[in-house]
């Protein structure tokens, strides 16, 4: 479970107890302050780690954080303001997006999520038979890491002191539901630097590991605002080849009405 939907939950609780207002609006606020504060301090936590191996003072480090926080704000305002005016209607289902890239399922999801656990409220939600089974995972979620543990202890030779609970866990639930682009490059470099460099050239992964992560990091940011701002808002149509789809080239589908 994500730290904002688990914010949702809290808040979906906390209003039932306090007999609180039950408009949507009021649990979108909710997870963007308490979801933005966990994931800029891990985002901060994360640089700062980088930066450490790339020898950047860490007061350097939080400056360029500072910095580079006090351009995004007019960047996004602008960029939403300019979706909002071009895009309005595939948004709002008006029209359909003939690329298939506008479809507003962020949108539709933080709407829906609103009227889950504000209007109808996590107790009446999960008294459902459709929905009472997601509680279990809390249990699992607990009770995996001690499971790996006992396995690792009662049987060393199987390496079960590998298996990570969290890192699967996560990766689940960011699990999209179709062969998405993101995924299948993280396998693929995840097993290039971590399974085949790390054990047969482990000193070029011990020098140059990290500065490739936060280079492949950087590539990717760069290549985003290159496609957004010469092709997305050219309406140029994407080259249709076998590693796509001709209709969505993400592969991300907007569910069936």
């Amino acid at each position: 479970m994500k730290v904002g939907i688990f914010n949702e939950l809290v808040y979906g609780y906390m209003i039932e107890v306090k007999g609180s207002s039950r408009h949507p609006l009021g649990q979108l606020a909710y997870r963007i302050i308490s979801g933005n504060t966990w994931y800029d301090s891990r985002a901060v936590l994360e640089d700062q780690k980088i930066g450490h191996y790339l020898h950047i003072p860490p007061r350097d480090v939080i400056g360029i954080q500072i910095i580079a926080n006090i351009i995004s704000l007019p960047v996004n305002y602008g960029v939403m303001r300019w979706v909002l005016a071009t895009k309005y209607d595939y948004l709002t289902g008006k029209l359909e997006d003939p690329s298939g890239q506008w479809t507003a399922q962020d949108f539709t999801s933080y709407n829906t999520e609103g009227i889950m656990y504000a209007l109808v409220g996590p107790k009446k939600l999960f008294a459902s038979s459709y929905f009472s089974p997601v509680l279990w995972g809390f249990l699992v979620g607990g009770v995996a890491p001690a499971l790996i543990w006992f396995l690792h202890q009662r049987f060393p030779r199987a390496r079960f002191d590998l298996w990570n609970t969290t890192i699967f866990f996560a990766s689940a639930a960011t699990f999209r539901g179709n062969l998405s682009t993101g995924p299948f490059t993280t396998i693929i470099v995840g097993t290039v630097f971590n399974y085949y460099l790390y054990r047969y050239r482990h000193i070029w992964w011990n020098k140059w590991a990290y500065i490739s992560g936060a280079a492949l990091d950087t590539g990717f940011s760069l290549n985003l605002l290159f496609i957004f701002l010469f092709l997305g808002t050219t309406g140029t149509v994407m080259v249709n080849w076998w590693g796509n789809n001709k209709i969505n080239t993400e592969r991300c589908f907007a569910l069936d009405k």
